[in-house]
């Protein structure tokens, strides 16, 4: 079976929101918004942000299997600068190529749009994303301290850059 990389649009809010609740629910410490703040936000709102153009989404044939977002940074100072964001692989693909496939064909567009750095933010309790995106060039260059706090717990995320340049 083939592997495909597209951009999402509202259309895709059903899948999307089923991926993106699953790993919300399944690494809450992983990324920003919580499963219920998700869950509370109007399917308006999601297609509202699939219109953006941000999203992608990884197919094996027509089923969704991962989301990520490719978000570039806004001011003419920064335009060389894209963002990496919420990227997540469902857990039955995982120790494939579909990970390897979609940071590469994201790495390639956000290249092709003229950025020469992609940055990412990764929660330091997820030793498997790291290794990830070590393996994939992807130097850490920060620690944002207590980025999140779930349970009153708070949690610091690791900045990695990775120079598309060199």
């Amino acid at each position: 079976m083939r592997h495909e990389v597209r951009t999402l649009t509202p259309a895709d809010q059903p899948d999307w929101r089923r991926l993106r609740l699953d790993a919300l629910e399944r690494y809450p410490a992983a990324f920003l918004t919580t499963a219920g703040e998700q869950r509370a936000r109007p399917s308006s709102v999601d297609r509202a942000a699939l219109s953006g153009g941000t999203w992608r989404g990884l197919f094996l044939s027509h089923e969704m299997i991962g989301i990520g977002s490719l978000r570039p940074m806004q001011q003419q100072a920064c335009a060389h600068r894209m963002e990496l964001g919420a990227f997540y692989v469902v857990e039955t693909h995982w120790g494939s190529d579909a990970a390897q496939l979609f940071i590469d064909t994201i790495e390639a567009e956000a290249r092709r749009r003229g950025a020469t750095q992609l940055e990412l933010s990764v929660a330091e309790d997820n030793p498997r994303a790291i290794r990830f995106y070590e393996r994939n060039g992807f130097e850490r260059f920060g620690v944002q301290p207590r980025a999140i706090i779930l349970d009153g717990v708070p949690q610091d995320d690791f900045f990695y850059v990775k120079m598309l340049d060199r």
